[in-house]
């Protein structure tokens, strides 16, 4: 039986089916269509930028266009005005533009291709990306020893667009972010222009730091940059009769362009003479208070407790002998005579000097300190250190026991390099009253020393406060500030470059 197709009749119907596949597929010569045959695309129309979103540090918004006759693809150029453009591609009618930055006006046009035939650009359309600003600083308010624990209130400005806030803590100070510990509140919009939350519960003598970010409609913003506190030990909570409403204040009256030379002492000296009677301290720790404390001794209702030249007889004390002061007030404290003493550090203009004093109301006596170390630009960590343990020393010896309330420009922090000072009186009990306040009067994030800048530094972390007041074991301290006017995110009335800081104490 022979086959229903020839070999030869089936080799012809191969070879024409090959044939007709090479030929619409434009694979042979002469029938393949040149790809400037292929139709133009039409203009885009409709082109939209919706959907504004913030996502951390970034913005982002969706481009939308209706489908343009012939369009294959499409590509999208976007850029800020007169800035470098960017350009995507893609098959679909749409596409979400990411990493922009936030509160920042963009344009966006589009093209259609069909191959490699291109249409016309589209009109082009812009849009402000949306936008939440980091909250920065926070603040701790309150702190409250609640038997075994201790509460603190945060405070934070509020961010336009935000409704809620997510505050996030750590028991130490590693990154926040990503730690296994890390706690979470979320905390509503409180509509006032500040949000707060308390946190209880907290360790004792412990650091905490926190940071909090932003929510809204429009997305999550970006945690600001971390700010810590070190709870105040649960021995503070009580305190005792004897109340001391403690000021230090460097009122750069020394010699140098920066105090002398651009801001002379006799043009601030009634300024200075009349805010101290304003605030009304019980006694004022002074630095850099040659010649000022010429004046301020007389301040009406102060008088002369001691200067650093005190205790050197005949007065050897070259270039300094007036440099560190300390002024009480004469219906609160009565000055012990011969009680007053002095150190100056060997190679600096620096020092300190104490007296005791008896207080009116209790007749309980104590000994107040001024104290001024030598700035980074002339010493090192280790040197603040040395001369803080050698003052101490003296200090001490002349207390004989009475509890110290030792104030001064410390010329370190908690953030700057290596804390020494601070170690050493902390190994005897006492504590910087800045960090077991009970409450804080003034934003504690402006820092005291203002470099004759009405612009204020900020410190989000500690503050970063170089003026200082130690307080003795026990002491309960109700109140930290500033004393300096501020309004409107300036500081109206500076009389030095260094704003005066003041805490109340209960010793025991």
């Amino acid at each position: 039986m022979r086959p229903d197709t020839p070999p030869r009749r089936a080799r012809q119907l191969l070879l024409a089916t090959i044939a007709v596949l090479l030929c619409t597929s434009g694979l042979v010569a002469g029938f393949a269509e040149p790809a400037t045959a292929a139709p133009k695309p039409a203009r885009v129309k409709g082109v939209k930028l919706a959907k504004p979103r913030v996502d951390g540090t970034t913005a982002s918004f969706k481009v939308k266009w209706k489908r343009a006759a012939r369009a294959t693809s499409y590509k999208v150029k976007w850029r800020t005005p007169g800035g470098k453009a960017h350009t995507d591609r893609t098959r679909k009618t749409s596409m979400t533009i990411k990493g922009l930055a936030q509160g920042t006006d963009y344009c966006v046009k589009v093209r259609a291709y069909n191959g490699k035939r291109k249409g016309k650009w589209s009109k082009t359309r812009c849009r402000t990306t949306a936008q939440l600003a980091q909250v920065q600083p926070v603040w701790v308010d309150r702190q409250q020893i609640q038997g075994a624990t201790v509460a603190l209130t945060f405070r934070w400005n509020e961010v336009p667009g935000a409704t809620s806030y997510d505050f996030d803590y750590l028991g130490n100070e590693n990154p926040i972010q990503g730690a296994k510990n890390t706690k979470r509140v979320t905390v509503p919009g409180a509509g006032s222009g500040v949000a707060s939350v308390t946190i209880g519960g907290l360790d004792p003598s412990r650091t905490y730091c926190f940071q909090v970010r932003p929510s809204g409609p429009r997305g999550v913003g970006a945690f600001g940059t971390a700010g810590c506190k070190h709870t105040a030990p649960t021995s503070r909570a009580t305190g005792g009769n004897l109340a001391v409403n403690m000021m230090t204040w460097n009122v750069c009256s020394g010699s140098g362009d920066n105090c002398s030379g651009q801001h002379p002492w006799g043009d601030r000296a009634a300024a200075a003479k009349a805010r101290i009677a304003a605030v009304a301290p019980d006694a004022v720790a002074l630095q850099e208070s040659a010649p000022a404390i010429n004046d301020l001794e007389d301040t009406p209702g102060y008088d002369l407790g001691c200067r650093v030249s005190d205790g050197y007889p005949g007065d050897p004390v070259l270039g300094g002998a007036r440099n560190q002061s300390l002024i009480v007030k004469s219906s609160k404290f009565t000055v012990e005579p011969g009680s007053a003493g002095g150190l100056r550090f060997t190679g600096y203009t620096h020092g300190g000097c104490w007296v005791r004093v008896t207080d009116t109301a209790t007749n309980r006596q104590l000994v107040l300190a001024s104290l001024h170390l030598a700035p980074p630009s002339q010493a090192s960590d280790q040197t603040r250190a040395n001369q803080a343990a050698a003052f101490w020393g003296a200090v001490s010896g002349a207390a004989g026991g009475l509890p110290i309330v030792l104030a001064g420009d410390f010329n370190s922090d908690r953030g700057s390099g290596w804390d020494g000072a601070r170690e050493f009186l902390n190994a005897f009990g006492y504590d910087d009253a800045y960090d077991v306040a009970e409450a804080y009067n003034a934003l504690p994030y402006l820092n005291s020393f203002t470099e004759w800048s009405p612009v204020p530094r900020i410190f989000p972390r500690w503050g970063g406060h170089i003026d200082r007041v130690f307080v003795p074991p026990g002491a309960r301290v109700t109140s930290w500030q500033t004393e300096e006017p501020y309004a409107n995110g300036r500081w109206t009335s500076l009389l030095s470059d260094h704003a005066p800081v003041r805490v109340t104490v209960a010793i025991p």
